[in-house]
């Protein structure tokens, strides 16, 4: 589908403090974005207040720039009052677009507060055109893509939509595709998905006693690939580093908009001078990602430490405050280092202030010498840690306090102020107005178990489970061609699960697939994603449910689910206690179920471990273990330990749960772990070596 016209590209920038705005606007980006203090993805950036933001926006303005505000989390049921109030200041203030992962925020935005135009966080993994379409129909103005996709699928997408799109070119990569990651959640109840990122893919692992790390990225740099992005439909070009200083946006900004503005004979000198900007940010080392339509051997190298800088030598020796090392590089007085230790616990820095080559004060070492650095950090440094190079000459030397009298000097509309009391009764009545109504009819116990393939609908004909859910693969499509007589009267009891990504041409692969049941009568298919509601266009009488990866912890996104066709949800797996009886508290028109037990989804990633087998555990330095599970062109990493809620079957119950589901996929239907599942189940019993992840201990 082509452009209806052209669209001006955009650099657009990260803003997780106000030096950090002024060192983006200053080199030369088109747009900002930044966070608020709650609903960030980037909890852990100074972010900022809403008058802060309501000045921000100004400045921008003023400048003829644009200001984006993230509210790219999943949020709670308790929350919603807040973000409403939230969405019409924000509404009032006139940022130029909100960037959103929860259904249910988008469902609000749209239904009071329409003059916010909606960009789709790359957290809503949205990777094909199919969702990318679905985004279009639901308002939304813009799609920040999923970083997985290659140049080829980018432009597939451009031709299926008019919507704009964006992808990240520069900053830090996830092992895992975004929105696809409970590995914080896992480890410490903080949810990536929430902002609470704990990064434990940065954190050393062991393969069969060799340590490595294997789920830390290099980072992303695809400034030599612009033309090739622009050619494929992208508009909007984004760096990311809202946790990243002042000094490294500048840096960054500054060496995209000299590319972006090059004319083509030109474009050669310009990337050359780019680099030597680029290598002065002392990220880690880099990679073009997927975009050249394969997965380069470096991206996740086991071997490289996942610390953030340039890798400057390692202590050998320390002595009444200094540390000794050789350094690799060049080191002057004023140089930032960071001290890492082999271990995953967390690093120091520091700034240079005093450096001893032999018996002597200088201010500068070549590469290849021994030197002695003032340790001024505060955390503790042993011989073998490893040292960073982590900042040098400055490139923005505004002050905070500068940066805050600049801002001040910027006057606000006098009607934005007096819309204030407008805001706040518009503010009250979309929460009144958005209290669900309606409530689920289901009284009786409804279990899915989760299976492998044909053979296990003996369950069903042995009472083991009302309903069974099956993988739709390749093989199970070849069995129920086999045995279509004996289904034919299971068909209303058995589900279909439509695999999390879809990439490429494997969507239209899954269209067919999915044509070819409902001709056989099968209706009833379990969907993960925005991209998989089209696969049933203009099908009739077809009965879609949500998975866990739907991503629900409100009523509101449940509602928008339900808007969008779905007849029964399950919540997020990451969910706790007191916000699952929240929300069960809520009188929605479809049921919610929630699974019981089933492996310990930890990450789904498009990046292949090299020389790691299927079913390997790896193990972190704490004796977590994670099984590595290959297929499909994924790769999936699930606990050690499997999650099981069972001994909360009779407390869910009272909360108003009736549907329930049991994976059985790992283990067999049939094998003696999945009679032992499904006998604790019916007893409701705790079974050991399983972990309930943060149904007690709360979901951060």
């Amino acid at each position: 589908m082509p452009r209806e016209k052209t669209k001006p590209l955009e650099l657009l920038a990260p803003a997780g403090s106000l030096e950090a705005f002024f060192a983006a606007l200053d080199n030369g980006a088109d747009a900002v974005y930044c966070g608020l203090k709650v609903f960030s993805a980037r909890v852990k950036a100074k972010n900022f207040s809403l008058p802060e933001v309501d000045r921000l926006t100004a400045y921008a303005h003023r400048e003829r720039k644009k200001l984006y505000v993230t509210l790219n989390t999943l949020l709670k049921e308790a929350e919603l009052p807040k973000l409403i109030d939230i969405l019409a200041d924000l509404s009032g203030i006139g940022v130029d677009g909100i960037i959103i992962q929860d259904l249910g925020v988008w469902r609000l935005a749209r239904s009071w507060f329409p003059e916010l135009p909606l960009h789709a966080s790359t957290q809503m993994t949205v990777h094909n055109g199919a969702g990318v379409r679905m985004l279009e129909q639901m308002g939304f103005v813009r799609a920040v893509l999923a970083r997985e996709l290659s140049l080829a699928e980018i432009g597939e997408i451009r031709r299926q939509t008019r919507i704009e799109l964006e992808y990240f070119v520069h900053g830090a990569l996830c092992f895992a595709i975004s929105g696809q990651c409970f590995f914080s959640s896992t480890v410490s109840g903080m949810s990536g998905n929430r902002g609470r990122c704990a990064q434990p893919c940065r954190r050393r692992h062991h393969h069969r006693d060799q340590p490595g790390y294997f789920f830390s990225t290099s980072d992303l740099c695809a400034i030599d690939l612009l033309p090739e992005l622009i050619s494929a439909g992208i508009t909007s070009f984004k760096i990311e580093g809202r946790m990243k200083s002042a000094e490294y946006v500048a840096r960054v900004v500054a060496a995209y908009r000299l590319v972006l503005d090059v004319p083509t004979g030109e474009r050669k000198e310009a990337l050359r001078e780019a680099g030597e900007q680029l290598a002065l940010s002392f990220g880690r080392e880099t990679t073009r990602g997927f975009l050249t339509g394969f997965v380069p051997a470096r991206i996740a190298a086991p071997s490289k430490h996942g610390a953030l800088g340039h890798h400057l030598g390692d202590v050998v020796s320390l002595r009444e405050g200094l540390i000794g090392l050789t350094v690799n590089d060049r080191l002057h007085v004023g140089d930032r280092l960071r001290i890492q230790p082999a271990n995953d616990q967390a690093g120091t820095g520091f700034t240079v202030r005093e450096i001893l080559a032999g018996d002597k004060t200088v201010r500068a070492v070549r590469a290849g010498e021994f030197v002695r650095v003032r340790n001024s950090g505060r955390g503790p440094v042993h011989t073998g840690d490893g040292v960073f190079k982590v900042g040098g000459k400055a490139r923005f030397t505004l002050s905070s306090d500068a940066c805050w009298k600049r801002l001040a000097e910027i006057s606000l509309p006098g009607a934005r102020r007096g819309q204030a009391g407008d805001r706040a009764v518009q503010a009250q009545a979309a929460l009144l107005a958005a209290r669900p109504c309606g409530g689920s009819t289901a009284t009786e116990d409804l279990r899915t178990v989760q299976g492998r393939g044909a053979s296990d609908c003996k369950l069903l004909e042995q009472a083991g489970a009302e309903r069974l859910q099956l993988p739709l693969t390749t093989e199970n499509l070849a069995e129920v061609k086999k045995n279509e007589r004996r289904l034919a009267g299971l068909r209303e009891r058995l589900i279909w699960e439509i695999p999390p990504m879809l990439f490429g041409a494997q969507w239209q692969e899954y269209r067919r697939a999915v044509q070819m049941l409902a001709g056989q009568g099968f209706c009833t298919f379990r969907v993960a994603n925005l991209g998989h509601i089209p696969l049933f266009a203009g099908l009739q009488d077809m009965k879609l449910l949500g998975g866990f990866r739907c991503s629900v912890l409100n009523s509101q996104a449940a509602l928008a689910w339900h808007e969008l066709g779905l007849a029964e949800l399950a919540v997020s797996i990451e969910d706790d206690r007191a916000n699952l009886a929240e929300l069960f508290r809520q009188s929605l028109p479809l049921p919610l179920a929630v699974t019981v037990y089933g492996p310990l989804p930890v990450l789904l990633s498009r990046i292949p471990l090299r020389g790691i087998r299927t079913g390997t555990v790896l193990r972190s330095d704490r004796e977590e273990g994670y099984r590595i599970l290959t297929r499909a062109g994924l790769t999936e990493v699930v606990g050690e330990q499997d999650f099981s809620l069972l001994g909360h079957v009779q407390e869910l119950r009272a909360m108003g749960c009736r549907r329930f589901l049991v994976d059985l996929g790992q283990c067999g239907v049939g094998s003696a772990k999945g009679r032992i599942i499904l006998d604790a189940f019916a007893r409701d019993q705790a079974l050991p070596d399983t972990t309930p992840l943060n149904f007690d201990r709360g979901l951060a």
